[in-house]
Order: C-alpha cells, then sequence, then structure tokens
C-alpha cells in the first residue's frame, strides 16, 4: 500500500506534507504530488488518452460553472464554442500529466482536497483510470472539525440516507448553537430566512438541478407567492459575501412586486438564522447550522442532510409551493435529529481544524485515513 496526497494549492500542500510525514512515522509509504511542473516529465506525451466520455462531461459542468459568473452572463454564444474546444484540449493534456505523475508513485491510494474543481475531477479520473482508489478531504461540516470521505464531499459523501440508521444510534450530541445575536431591525415577526449561495460554486452546479441560480431561486419564490396568495410566509433571502454578483437591481424589484420576500444585501447571516421561524436552503452549510439550532429547515437542492423526518424537501416548483406554508409547523424527529448530529460530530468528521492542526489532529485524521482505506479494501 502507498498513499499519494496529490495538492493544488500550497496550503493543502503543507498540510500533506504533516499527514505524509506521520503516515511514514508509521511505517506507512507516503508521498506528495505537488501539482505544477508534473508536465516536465515528458513521458506524459504517451499518455494522452482517446476519446474519454467523462473528460467532456468535467469541461461541461466546468463551462456551466463559468456561465453562472457575473462575467460569464455577457458572453457571447460564439465565446462559449471556443471556450470549450480549449478546455476540452486542456483536459485531455492535464489527464496525461496527471496519469503519468500517479503512475510514477506507484500510489495505491490517493488523497485530494474536495474533488469537485476541473483539475481535480480530471485527476480522479486519472486515478481511476489506474486502479488507484481516491479519498476526498474537505473543510469540516461541524465547528472545529475536518472531513476525510472515500465517497466525495458534500452530496456525494457517505452520510447514510437512511433516518433509521440514525434512530437507531445510541447518545445525543453535545453541538451547540451560535450564540444568539442581538435581532436586526426591520426584519418581519416571523419570516423563513434563505441564504444566497455563490453562483459558481459546485454546491449549485453541479447540486441544484431546478434552481440554476439565486436568479431562478427569486423566481421561484416569486410564483410561489403568486400561487399561495395570503398563505404565502414572509421570506428573508440574503446575499452571500463570497459571490461577486450585483443583487442591487434584484433587491429593488422585489421591493416594488413582491408583499412578502425581501433581498437583504448587508447584515449578519448568523443573526437572521438565530431568529428565523425556519430556514430555507438549496444546500448550504446554513441548513447543518439549523438542524444544530433545531431550526425547521427546508431543502430545495441535494443536499446529504435531506432526510425523512429531518427536514422538509422541495425538488420542484409545486412541491415549493406545498412546503413553504407547512414549514414553520414541521416537528423534526428528535431522535434522527440527535443520531444525524452524533454521528458526524463522533464518527464521520475528524476532531480538530486541518488549519489548525496540532500532533492530536493529525494523529486523528491518519487514524481516520487508514480506516477509510481498509474499508476500501
Amino acid at each position: 500500500m502507498k498513499i499519494a496526497f496529490f495538492a493544488a494549492r500550497r496550503v493543502h500542500q503543507q498540510y500533506f506534507n504533516r499527514l505524509s510525514s506521520c503516515l511514514q512515522e508509521q511505517n506507512i509509504d507516503a508521498c506528495v504530488i505537488w501539482h505544477k511542473l508534473l508536465w516536465c516529465d515528458l513521458r506524459w506525451l504517451g499518455q494522452i488518452p482517446g476519446q474519454r466520455a467523462e473528460l467532456a462531461t468535467i469541461v461541461d459542468d466546468h463551462l456551466r460553472e463559468k456561465k453562472n459568473s457575473r462575467k460569464g452572463r455577457s458572453r457571447s454564444a460564439d465565446y462559449w464554442r471556443y471556450f470549450r474546444r480549449v478546455k476540452l484540449a486542456e483536459a485531455y493534456l492535464l489527464f496525461a500529466v496527471y496519469r503519468q505523475a500517479l503512475a510514477t508513485s506507484q500510489a495505491t491510494h490517493m488523497v485530494l482536497w474536495n474533488g469537485l474543481k476541473f483539475r481535480q475531477r480530471i485527476v480522479i479520473a486519472a486515478a481511476q483510470s489506474l486502479g488507484i482508489k481516491v479519498l476526498v478531504m474537505e473543510n469540516g461540516l461541524l465547528p472545529g472539525m475536518t472531513t476525510l470521505d472515500a465517497l466525495g464531499v458534500n452530496f456525494l459523501n457517505s452520510v447514510p440516507r437512511d433516518p433509521a440508521f440514525f434512530i437507531a444510534r445510541s447518545g445525543n450530541s453535545n453541538l451547540q448553537p451560535s450564540p444568539v445575536f442581538e435581532r436586526p431591525e426591520d426584519l418581519p415577526e416571523h419570516y423563513i430566512f434563505i441564504p444566497f449561495q455563490v453562483n459558481t460554486d459546485s454546491q449549485v452546479v453541479l447540486f441544484s438541478p431546478w434552481l440554476q441560480d439565486m436568479f431562478a431561486l427569486t423566481e421561484a419564490l416569486l410564483a410561489a407567492e403568486k400561487v399561495l396568495g395570503e398563505n404565502m410566509p414572509d421570506v428573508v433571502l440574503k446575499t452571500h459575501p463570497s459571490c461577486d454578483q450585483d443583487y442591487t437591481e434584484l433587491a429593488r424589484q422585489l421591493s416594488t412586486q413582491s408583499q412578502k420576500i425581501q433581498l437583504r444585501l448587508t447584515g449578519d447571516t448568523q443573526a437572521m438564522i438565530a431568529h428565523a421561524d425556519a430556514v430555507a436552503t438549496i444546500n448550504s452549510t446554513v441548513g447543518i447550522e439549523a438542524i444544530i439550532a433545531n431550526i425547521n429547515t427546508l431543502v430545495l437542492g441535494q443536499a446529504f442532510y435531506n432526510l425523512p423526518g429531518l427536514t422538509l424537501s422541495a425538488q420542484s416548483q409545486n412541491e415549493l409551493e406545498q412546503q413553504l406554508p407547512k414549514l414553520a409547523q414541521f416537528s423534526p424527529n428528535p431522535t434522527v435529529r440527535q443520531g444525524f448530529l452524533h454521528y458526524l460530530q463522533h464518527s464521520y468528521q475528524i476532531p480538530g481544524r486541518w488549519q489548525e492542526a496540532d500532533d492530536a489532529h493529525l494523529q486523528a485524521a491518519c487514524a481516520h485515513l487508514l480506516r477509510e482505506v481498509k474499508a476500501l479494501g
């Protein structure tokens, strides 16, 4: 067995170097592959593949991400046809470069970060073509923790989707919600909070089948208001601080077109969550925060925490119109909720933030990694 850590960012390279050293101290063969300069080993020229459908899929998903950006919305169809040809050629070359590097490493398992971006998905395809088993790391789903999963992250992760699994677990989670912040001014007395997500994030691009961006989300809510009338609950939307999209005009339009929906361009997200009657989200980690705080949650996209008894689900316009009036009165199953949070905290997540990795975290991460490797066979 040999474990190769594939790093595409310096911070991950540094962290992977420490994990690799920790494994080597346990007499486990491990190395770190830094993505730059791999092309210098010209043997990759012999690794350029013929037609590979998965590379075309990766490129097309990348195009959807770029089209969702602020600049991408203004690009012409001719631009995107040219862009796709260039990216497809790049994908085939990167596949060859990564495949050669992995073959040279003689790794049996590969660990990388996130696994959902353009280059990361290509290196996964290269690893799989060699029979190398892949594991993925990410920021923790819970505060002060780190994720490592053999299936992937976000909706792709290995967290069980059967509520019976969590009902059967014993033990309560001791997770505490964020402190209750001072109530922001001018909020409705009762409201559903819906956070905007970054339009180009993989959570939206890959795991939001019916709401392609935040404009589509807003249109769906406006359509629901027309159908529900007075039964439409008050909804407070809030922009994401990392999104470069300008929503000023959308906020103005909502102020004139809707009696129930408002968009806030600034403000404290945590306070808006804390004072909400309920939360709705495509698949943001805000959903996890709401579950920890025992706030009713409606899931609009593909999310691993979308479980019967834990959340409500709306995967179409019709379902959205059915679920919005029910959300505030929804009663999550407390046994499912406690079992779910207990599993995340005590079984699924690695204690400690990777950004502040101490020896205890490194030992726990290596032990978790080796358990995952053993389970893969």
